[in-house]
């Protein structure tokens, strides 16, 4: 399905809307971990509900679905037996991100085509504008910029992290006096902890914080999944 290009800005807008909507709903304010299955439950309205989604034909390689009409988000219950909390919840909001973004998009294109109205999340599609634009909602919604900003700034008041080594060269882990890309890890760590960011994974976290601009990473080195640039 052919989606519209978004700006990230707008991306974001979206996000802080379900984060409000949510906030009104329980009359409390939302701070990381951020709720994201009771907020696809209590404020989107939807069913969220886990099961074997590579035992059925065809999604052997589907990590979520979302289908419109029948207002329901199914997840792959073997990420319940993963021991990585943040590939699940992560999973869950960018289902969520599908619900917010594509929802009409979705619906017009099973009217036209005579199908049913789901979009399913293939990993061979991964790179694909429609689940670009899932993933950065989701990294928005677990990683608001403030909180990230905030909780950073506490560990490095310098502003932000610039890598220019791969390996460290004092042979520490003094991730804000020499920064480097072997050491990612102990950076997302810290800023999960400081910021509250307990249900993000380590990956999820050294991306968005790269993509924020406070760990600029020079090398040709990966940090987590990629190398984001």
């Amino acid at each position: 399905m052919r989606v519209p290009w978004m700006e990230k800005e707008a991306i974001a807008r979206k996000a802080e809307e379900l984060v409000t909507g949510y906030e009104a709903l329980i009359r409390a304010p939302v701070a990381p971990p951020i709720p994201v299955e009771d907020m696809i439950e209590r404020y989107l309205g939807l069913n969220l509900i886990y099961e074997d989604l590579s035992a059925k034909p065809g999604m052997d390689d589907v990590l979520g679905a979302t289908y419109i009409e029948r207002k329901r988000i199914c997840i792959n219950e073997k990420l319940l037996e993963d021991s990585n909390e943040g590939r699940l919840v992560f999973t869950c909001a960018h289902e969520a991100g599908h619900w917010v973004l594509h929802r009409h998009l979705a619906r017009a294109s099973a009217r036209m085509n005579r199908v049913a109205e789901a979009i399913v999340c293939r990993a061979r599609n991964a790179r694909q504008p429609m689940e670009w634009q899932a993933d950065y909602f989701a990294a928005c919604l677990l990683m608001p910029a403030s909180e990230m900003k905030q909780a950073f700034s506490e560990i490095c008041p310098s502003g932000k992290l610039v890598v220019d080594n791969v390996r460290s060269s004092l042979g520490g882990t003094g991730v804000c006096v020499d920064p480097c890309v072997e050491n990612w890890h102990f950076i997302a760590d810290m800023v999960r902890e400081r910021g509250g960011f307990t249900n993000v994974s380590k990956e999820a976290m050294i991306i968005r914080l790269q993509e924020l601009g406070l760990v600029v990473n020079k090398t040709e080195g990966s940090m987590g999944w990629r190398k984001t640039v």
